[in-house]
């Protein structure tokens, strides 16, 4: 059986040193053939360099650029490379378990499933940030999935995934305008959407968990306001392009928020937490930037037809977005 790993990075070469020694440590069944693809989306440190000093006893590790910035064309540049019967991602911020290999891929291989949702877990150092109310609350954006239903998962996470390469049949690639380097997220769940409304099967097998070892400045204030508008705009697309959703009242929505910002800035009406950021604040940014990105999304055909809505998530948050 081949197995191709594959991994999407840029500028993180030492984290991705770390991921790919972790998987080095992963167990390869007998008659298994493994490659580790790394795909370079632009970086500018020693990922290269790294990459090709990279010697497995047991799999080979391959190194191919992809200058087009953004993951999804990183993620179908490895597609397009990848020999593998199975198909097998995570990140390069990612330690795996020592049966990962195995265990994600042996449902998909006896034929119980086409695509496999694993589990993405923190690191135990990380448990104190990760429990301020408004982190605790949206833990998702960073990669966790606590949030999906293990019996039934609707999305699968890029930290942890895989599939058969049968599913490229009526999926062939990931939507270039989503993820990072473009719009921020939602990359890999719209791939999980169309592949469950293409008929096939995605099981979650949360017990393999991969460890997210995510860059904590991401927890700041900046980092989370940045978090939120990706987001914004990442449901925006999904909204209007998968869901065939509309907004009512787009204009005067984005209006309310614009004024409702002006307000909470200049009389400090309770939005300023020191050294952090509130939960209004927070989703105030998140729907001034769904608003804005709707507004440009509705001006366009819808990319996708619409489909079974059980398959999807719901994008509607608290506060205005979404309504």
């Amino acid at each position: 059986m081949q197995l191709s790993i594959i991994i999407c990075t840029r500028n993180r070469a030492e984290s991705l040193r770390c991921t790919l020694e972790s998987i080095g440590k992963s167990s390869v069944p007998e008659g298994w053939t493994v490659e580790v693809l790394v795909v370079d989306n632009g970086s500018t440190d020693q990922t290269e360099q790294m990459v090709r000093r990279t010697n497995y006893s047991q799999m080979s590790a391959k190194y191919i650029r992809e200058p087009r910035v953004g993951k999804g064309y990183a993620y179908n540049a490895g597609i397009s490379a990848a020999i593998g019967e199975v198909l097998l991602f995570t990140d390069d911020d990612v330690r795996v378990p020592t049966r990962w290999i195995e265990e994600m891929c042996r449902p998909i291989l006896n034929g119980t499933a086409d695509a496999v949702a694993g589990g993405v877990v923190y690191p135990a150092e990380y448990a104190a940030a990760l429990s301020k109310p408004v982190i605790s609350s949206r833990r998702s954006w960073f990669g966790s999935t606590e949030e999906l239903d293990p019996r039934q998962p609707v999305s699968m996470v890029g930290a942890n995934m895989a599939f058969h390469r049968r599913v490229l049949q009526k999926v062939p690639q990931f939507d270039v305008e989503l993820g990072p380097g473009a719009l921020g997220f939602a990359d890999e769940s719209l791939f999980s959407f169309q592949l469950l409304a293409a008929g096939y099967k995605l099981i979650g097998a949360f017990d393999v968990s991969a460890e997210h070892h995510f860059d904590l400045t991401r927890l700041t204030r900046e980092g989370l306001l940045d978090l939120a508008r990706k987001m914004g705009r990442s449901h925006a697309f999904i909204f209007h392009h998968w869901q065939h959703q509309r907004s009512r009242l787009v204009v005067p929505r984005l209006g309310l928020c614009h004024l409702v910002r002006y307000w909470t800035r200049c009389f400090n009406h309770g939005d300023n937490v020191p050294g952090g950021i509130s939960e209004r604040a927070l989703q105030l940014e998140y729907d001034l930037a769904f608003y804005r990105e709707y507004i440009v999304q509705r001006r366009r055909q819808h990319k996708y037809p619409l489909r079974n809505p059980v398959m999807q998530f719901d994008y509607k948050q608290p506060g205005l977005a979404g309504n």
